[in-house]
């Protein structure tokens, strides 16, 4: 059992530990639409990021790139009035890209949004968050593009962007486009934000496929495309998933489920905080509970136990446990999981080849950090 102490240590955060076992379906979701905006900011793993401890790869100059571009942007947020300088493209011209992404002066002075485009795990919250932690302006909010039109669906898209439209920073997380009526919105919003206000926004979908799936046809919405694409200027960061190449997850076969249980004891000796869930009360939880309070579940726990995974019925209960494991990403909560599939046979080939893939392939990249996995 050797091979898990470390993961185990890293579940600690506190010197002192008073251990509590946490009941998960007693959890209070009922928080306030408030208590939830007071929550857009960097969560215990990228709390501590600037741009110092972002440390490129010298393999792909790009990572130094824009880690500079960055610093000096972020340094005139809430300083300069007059944010754009439209330089309108055709569809699918498509996000103003500049092209070797060098830092210059006329580069760095026209106050466009930035859109930093890279595969999984080449530091891009890191960065996002960087830019978070180093911004000298008090009016700053960082949040996922999940949690950005979880807002609009919750209390519409008027009232949000009159929120929104208070901040110098908006810093969003894995921007992603996967219906037409994300599309509207996100249109709507970048067309009435306020000039004053900078947005820098990460993906790992390239801008031309923003919204290209199996039940989107891009094609029906170019002037909504368009109003999104003349907002920003985008910069590709390239780079290797470190997730993966540093052999993160970790698999065990177990024969009965006492062995998964001793696991469970065991971490009283390193977690502040666990819960035990069983899988199918775990889907039922999230389906009674809007998606933007699901952080409620890692802020309470440093270590989620859940036995007997198995694959998803339907893709709405797939996406609803993508945002729960963006959640338990931010607040770097472990997670333990007992089943008899394996990371790979949880979603259909249907759901992998829909419109949300690259939501389900972030969660897949980010379980294979978090999670601990014990086979039947």
């Amino acid at each position: 059992m050797q091979c898990f102490s470390n993961l185990y240590k890293s579940v600690a955060q506190k010197a002192k530990r008073v251990i509590m076992i946490v009941n998960i379906p007693d959890l209070n979701f009922d928080v306030s639409v408030n208590e939830c905006m007071k929550n857009m900011k960097p969560h215990p793993k990228f709390q501590n990021c600037t741009f110092e401890n972002y440390i490129p790869d010298s393999r792909y100059p790009s990572q130094a790139s824009i880690k500079n571009i960055l610093s000096e942007k972020v340094s005139l947020a809430g300083k300069n009035k007059n944010r754009y300088n439209i330089n309108n493209k055709g569809f699918f011209g498509f996000l103003r890209r500049s092209g070797n992404n060098k830092t210059d002066t006329d580069n760095i002075g026209m106050n466009l949004n930035l859109y930093l485009d890279g595969g999984f795990g080449v530091g891009k919250t890191h960065l996002l968050s960087a830019c978070y932690n180093v911004a000298e302006t008090d009016k700053k909010t960082f949040l996922s593009f999940g949690e950005l039109t979880y807002f609009f669906n919750f209390l519409g898209i008027e009232k949000s962007i009159k929120y929104f439209n208070e901040f110098d920073l908006i810093l969003l997380d894995e921007f992603e486009l996967d219906d037409p009526a994300t599309t509207r919105m996100i249109a709507k919003f970048f067309q009435e934000l306020g000039d004053d206000t900078l947005v820098v926004t990460t993906s790992n979908t390239l801008p031309s496929d923003l919204g290209k799936g199996q039940h989107f046809q891009v094609e029906e919405f170019e002037r909504e495309m368009g109003v999104i694409a003349d907002s920003f200027s985008t910069y590709v960061i390239e780079g290797e998933d470190y997730r993966r190449k540093s052999g993160s997850q970790l698999w065990k076969r177990v024969v009965d489920k006492q062995f998964f249980m001793d696991q469970y004891t065991k971490v009283d000796t390193e977690a502040a905080s666990k819960g035990l869930i069983d899988f199918e009360n775990l889907i039922s939880l999230l389906k009674q509970n809007h998606p933007f309070k699901y952080y409620i579940i890692p802020d309470n726990t440093e270590a989620l136990f859940i036995d007997g995974m198995k694959p998803f019925d339907a893709l709405d209960e797939a996406l609803r446990f993508a945002h729960l494991v963006d959640n338990c990403y931010y607040y770097n909560t472990k997670i333990f999981i007992r089943s008899e599939y394996h990371l790979n046979d949880l979603y259909s080939d249907e759901m992998l080849e829909s419109c949300f893939q690259k939501k389900i392939l972030r969660c897949l990249s980010r379980l294979d950090e978090l999670a601990v996995f014990y086979l039947k």
